[in-house]
């Protein structure tokens, strides 16, 4: 009997150990750094289908540099066979990590949601269009990878 005690009671306090190391890692998880978007999906809400594409390489090239109180955006595309970079804003947001409602400044009635948030990746839903017009928002999610 004694043999069957002592593996289960080590077995639990290692398994105790492993869960608690992860959920303080999941802790430390910041929008704070670096991100390209890796995918997105869009859940329709007329056909309840979701509609997968996968970044480019041009398009990883695009990143999103979160600092505490500001994005700096950096947009690439393709142009002919060369990628080029379109455009760059910076803007001020605010991030509640409690609930994970993300908005930018002077867009309070439009917030994102993050859904996901680990220290190497980072989902993010946008509710605020009806793309396929049946009256009923659809689910734009984008998954992020962090590159710092």
């Amino acid at each position: 009997m004694k043999k069957i005690i002592l593996p289960l009671m080590l077995f639990s306090f290692f398994g105790c150990n492993n869960n608690d190391e992860d959920q303080n890692f999941s802790n430390k998880a910041s929008i704070v750094g670096k991100w390209y978007i890796e995918k997105s999906e869009i859940y329709r809400s007329l056909n309840q289908q979701t509609q997968t594409t996968f970044s480019t390489d041009c398009q990883k090239m695009s990143t999103h540099e979160f600092t505490s109180s500001h994005v700096i955006s950096i947009s690439f595309a393709q142009n002919n066979s060369t990628c080029v970079k379109t455009d760059a804003v910076t803007k001020k947001y605010t991030f509640e990590k409690g609930n994970g409602k993300f908005w930018f400044e002077g867009e309070e009635n439009y917030p994102y949601f993050v859904t996901q948030l680990t220290f190497t990746d980072m989902a993010m839903e946008d509710r605020t269009q009806d793309l396929d017009g049946d009256g009923t928002n659809d689910v734009v999610r984008r998954f992020y990878k962090r590159i710092n």
